[in-house]
């Protein structure tokens, strides 16, 4: 993932750029027209739940996260991260 702008100045528009599954992508975005929303909006609205709830908007449930949530090699490396220790610049750079 790669976030661009100005943000000492408090620039008006942040760059987003990250990766997603090609597949995932299109039905996403199928889903998200009948709102009659781009992927780009949807961002933005994720954003603005996150800002207003100063939380995550949703609970996650899925086994994936569970698993996750599991795995003490994620959880270090998650601790790391919020640390500041381990930084990422480009999504091709984030351990798979």
């Amino acid at each position: 993932m790669t976030i661009l702008g100005n943000f000492g100045h408090m620039a008006k528009t942040a760059y987003l750029r990250t990766h997603i599954p090609a597949a995932r992508f299109k039905r996403a975005e199928k889903i998200l027209s009948r709102f009659g929303l781009n992927p780009g909006e949807a961002v933005n609205v994720f954003f603005a739940k996150i800002e207003a709830e100063e939380d995550f908007p949703f609970e996650l449930r899925s086994k994936e996260t569970k698993g996750l949530l599991a795995d003490s090699g994620f959880l270090a490396h998650l601790k790391r991260m919020q640390a500041g220790e381990v930084r990422y610049t480009d999504a091709k750079n984030v351990p798979a």
